[in-house]
């Protein structure tokens, strides 16, 4: 899959009153401390927000992991939420001619996706630093590289926003239900891969369920002839709804018009599962599901 200018998140952004935002970070002379931009989750993890925070790190190895645990721990405030789990621990930060590499230890592997966005757009910013790239354990959480702030996006980047239709789940569990969600969409990655991101991220929805778990890992998605071929890390296997789930992702991909079919793949082959749906054969839209 061809990378090519950017990067986008569908992320809003609610700036905490009376506190000042900095783009980038700046070096306060006053008072000797570097004030940075954190990019933290929402209190609901759904969206990202900003705050500010100045640094008395005197050296931009302690600063840059200075403001990665401030990542994680997160400001006292019910507005915020950290990035990832509190026992995550940060086991190597490392800049090699500008290329920051963060690694975080098993418990980031349940992040979510935003979060890992939001730690490339806070450390991004800081001096000697034009691109960042999250590894767990040694592996690149994104399997994009190296990615720059410049890269991410924020909802107001209107230029790029188009509209997708996703199915969740009803509150009674029994029909897939539309949801209309507005999403910034350029050419780094295909929309289908964005629409496969917005069915993981959840409904926003009083009474719609996420039917696709948040730690559903997608290794490549690509069109080609009319079939989408979604290849995923593991087996998507569920003791409940699993029909529901299947078909989630193939109605929401078929709402495209260079969309027909779906083709399910697990570590790049077909799957052996012949049952409801058999997801060893392209999957054609159900509108029988949706309510």
């Amino acid at each position: 899959m061809l990378r090519t200018k950017k990067i986008v998140i569908l992320i809003t952004v609610f700036v905490l009153a009376g506190v000042a935002v900095f783009t980038i970070a700046n070096k306060n002379k006053g008072r000797g401390k570097t004030d940075v931009t954190l990019y933290l989750l929402s209190s609901d993890k759904s969206t990202v927000s900003e705050c500010s925070k100045a640094f008395s790190e005197n050296t931009d190895e302690k600063l840059y992991r200075a403001v990665a645990e401030s990542l994680i721990k997160a400001p006292n405030s019910k507005k915020y939420a950290a990035v990832a789990d509190k026992n995550t621990e940060i086991r190597n930060i490392e800049n090699d001619n500008g290329n920051l590499t963060i690694d975080f230890s098993a418990e980031y592997a349940d992040a979510e996706l935003i979060s890992t966005y939001a730690v490339i757009k806070t450390l991004s910013q800081l001096t000697g630093v034009n691109a960042v790239m999250v590894t767990v354990n040694g592996r690149d959480v994104l399997g994009l590289g190296y990615v720059t702030g410049d890269e991410i996006n924020l909802e107001s980047d209107d230029d790029c926003a188009t509209t997708v239709l996703l199915y969740f789940i009803d509150e009674d569990k029994e029909k897939l239900v539309p949801e209309y969600r507005k999403i910034n969409v350029l050419d780094t990655q295909p929309i289908e891969q964005y629409i496969l991101n917005e069915l993981i991220r959840g409904p926003k929805v009083n009474g719609h369920i996420r039917l696709l778990p948040k730690n559903t890992d997608i290794v490549s998605v690509e069109t080609t002839d009319g079939t989408c071929y979604v290849n995923f890390k593991k087996s998507l296997a569920s003791k409940e709804n699993q029909e529901l789930m299947i078909y989630s992702i193939v109605n929401s991909l078929t709402e495209r018009g260079d969309v027909n079919c779906v083709q399910f793949l697990i570590d790049g082959k077909k799957s052996d599962n012949a049952g409801t749906p058999d997801i060893s054969v392209p999957l054609y839209r159900n509108e029988s599901l949706i309510k």
